[in-house]
């Protein structure tokens, strides 16, 4: 006789379910939320967000030349493959995993924001982008 173990279909949700659905669903100190788009945000950007914006839309036009350029991305490309391969980059990587694993194991117990551990970057766009950051 066969024995079934049932498993939910859906670990997890996040964002839309379609294109122009106006509830999105998202995970907030490991709450699970939906909720809804009264309407699209369509004000000017405040004092604060304006140069946000801005540095971060030339960080990605950095970027985007870094990629269009082969010898540039030649070069990221090496400092990526030997970020990735080091054993602190590992570690790092390992521990934000195990607690965004424990986060979504206990939803009900929030994560001071200040014991949450930095995402280390893990693709080479978005090394690239973190790079450039810090540099700023």
């Amino acid at each position: 006789m066969a024995s079934v173990t049932y498993t939910a279909p859906v670990a997890g949700l996040h964002g839309k379910l379609k294109k122009r659905d106006r509830t999105v669903f998202r995970t907030r100190n490991g709450v699970q939320q939906a909720y809804a788009i009264k309407r699209h945000y369509n004000r000017k950007p405040t004092e604060l967000q304006a140069p946000a914006r801005e540095s971060f839309s030339n960080l990605a036009k950095q970027v985007k030349a870094i990629y269009a350029d082969p010898v540039q991305l030649a070069e990221w490309t090496a400092r990526w493959e030997e970020l990735i391969s080091s054993r602190s980059y590992k570690i790092r990587l390992t521990r934000y995993l195990k607690q965004q694993q424990a986060i979504r194991n206990r939803p009900m117990v929030p994560v001071v924001k200040e014991a949450r551990l930095p995402k280390p970057p893990t693709t080479l766009y978005g090394f690239i982008m973190s790079s450039l950051a810090k540099k700023d």
